[in-house]
C-alpha cells in the first residue's frame, strides 16, 4: 500500500504539472483571443470615426458654400435685380405710414391705431 500511495503522490505531482501547464495555455489562448477581438473592435470603430469626421467636414464645407450662396442672394444690388427682374416695384415706407407700438398696453395700440387709419384716412381725402 505504501508503493501505491507514493505512485499516486508522484502522479499527483506531475497531474498537477500538466495542469497547471494546461491552465497556462488556456488562460495564454484566450488573452491572445481577446486581444485580437478588442484590436478589430478598436480597427472598426476607428475606420467609423474617420467616415463620421469625413461626413462632418463634407457637411461643414456645404455649410459654408450654402452661407456664402445666401448671402450672395441677400445682397442688396442682387435683391433689386431679382425685384426688377420679376416686374416688383418695392419702395421703402414713408415716416407717416410707419407706426411704432412700444410702449403700448394692447387697449391703447387699438385706440392709437385707429386714431392714426382715420387721420391717414382724412390726409389722403384733403391731398385729392
Amino acid at each position: 500500500m505504501r508503493q501505491n500511495r507514493r505512485r499516486y503522490a508522484k502522479l499527483s505531482i506531475s497531474n498537477r504539472l500538466v495542469g497547471i501547464f494546461m491552465l497556462s495555455a488556456v488562460m495564454i489562448t484566450m488573452g491572445a483571443v481577446a486581444s485580437v477581438t478588442i484590436r478589430t473592435s478598436i480597427s472598426k470603430l476607428g475606420k467609423e470615426i474617420k467616415r463620421l469626421e469625413a461626413e462632418k467636414t463634407e457637411l461643414r464645407n456645404e455649410m459654408r458654400r450654402a452661407e456664402a450662396s445666401w448671402s450672395n442672394c441677400a445682397n442688396p444690388e442682387n435683391l433689386a435685380a431679382a425685384l426688377a427682374r420679376h416686374g416688383i416695384n418695392m419702395e421703402l415706407a414713408k415716416g407717416e405710414r410707419i407706426v411704432s407700438l412700444r410702449g403700448m398696453t394692447p387697449r391703447k395700440m387699438s385706440d392709437a391705431a385707429q386714431t392714426e387709419v382715420a387721420a391717414n384716412v382724412d390726409k389722403q381725402k384733403r391731398v385729392r
